[in-house]
């Protein structure tokens, strides 16, 4: 192969891979607390790019700044569902763990809402946006990158980092540490484990919130973006360990990168079969993820 060819997937391979790791922080964060797979997680991403559509469609609100009505509003919902309809679940089991599979049923069904309401509301039809401005294409050592991709990318690395900063050093931050490694202990010290528990859930989401407004710009909006986000944020999550934010960075980068190089070679639907065999693989190896903990 070319090397100039080589040189260009592997580049957009990391872009494309750290945005599935942005975009799978918020489901690695909700699991690593609440030990809760949240199935209706591309859902909620497919939500949020409709935000960001209807602001600029509706309102004229610029795709990047509409993050400002976004995140505020996903955070909102995310809240709302765990308080309304995880919590119930929750408080039903004994010393506060939930059933993996009671959980999966319960997300599951919140996905098959969201995603049917919204094929109600919108239709089948692909949208699209365009920012009022032009984000020029950068060119790096004679390949070109594209610079919407490279700011999703990077605020993959931000906020990844910055969340990490913040669970270390804000007591909420401590207190969702605290919640994740023992909720008993947790609660007998006094911490408001349910609230905790509604906090996590509504940051994750606002995470979708965010890249909701980052990637609007360049990805073709529509009801069934969600599943197809959903599944490769799942399989990011796992590969990179459950819990781990790092790991969810890690995992997409190593997702993304292998599909752009394979799709050189094969089809772009049998590089994303070779990604699932990878996955299985790196699985048989070390069952943790690359990042988890055994």
């Amino acid at each position: 192969m070319d090397a100039f060819i080589l040189s260009y997937a592997v580049v957009n391979g990391l872009l494309q891979g750290a945005i599935y790791g942005g975009v799978a922080l918020g489901l690695s964060l909700i699991f690593g607390v609440l030990r809760v797979v949240n199935f209706a997680h591309g859902s909620f991403l497919m939500l949020s790019l409709y935000i960001s559509f209807w602001c600029w469609s509706l309102l004229g609100i610029d795709p990047y700044l509409s993050a400002l009505i976004n995140i505020p509003v996903m955070f909102a919902l995310g809240y709302i569902v765990q308080s309304v309809i995880i919590a119930p679940l929750i408080k039903r089991e004994s010393a506060m763990v939930v059933e993996p599979l009671s959980a999966l049923l319960l997300t599951a069904g919140v996905f098959l809402v969201m995603d049917n309401m919204a094929l109600m509301a919108f239709g089948p039809d692909v949208r699209a946006l365009q920012a009022a401005y032009y984000v020029p294409t950068i060119i790096i050592g004679g390949i070109p990158i594209s610079g919407q991709r490279l700011i999703a990318a990077l605020a993959a690395f931000a906020v990844a980092g910055g969340i990490a900063y913040w669970l270390r050093h804000s007591n909420m931050g401590r207190a969702i540490r605290a919640t994740a490694q023992n909720r008993d202990a947790a609660a007998m010290s006094g911490i408001n484990v349910y609230s905790v528990y509604a906090m996590t859930f509504g940051l994750g989401c606002s995470v979708l919130g965010l890249f909701g407004s980052l990637i609007a710009p360049f990805l073709p909006i529509s009801p069934a973006i969600g599943l197809a986000f959903g599944i490769k944020s799942f399989i990011v999550v796992v590969l990179g360990g459950l819990g781990s934010i790092s790991g969810a960075i890690v995992g997409g980068i190593v997702i993304g990168v292998f599909e752009a190089v394979a799709s050189q070679f094969v089809t772009a639907t049998s590089a994303s079969i070779g990604s699932l065999v990878l996955f299985i693989l790196i699985l048989i190896f070390r069952p943790q993820g690359i990042m988890g903990r055994a």
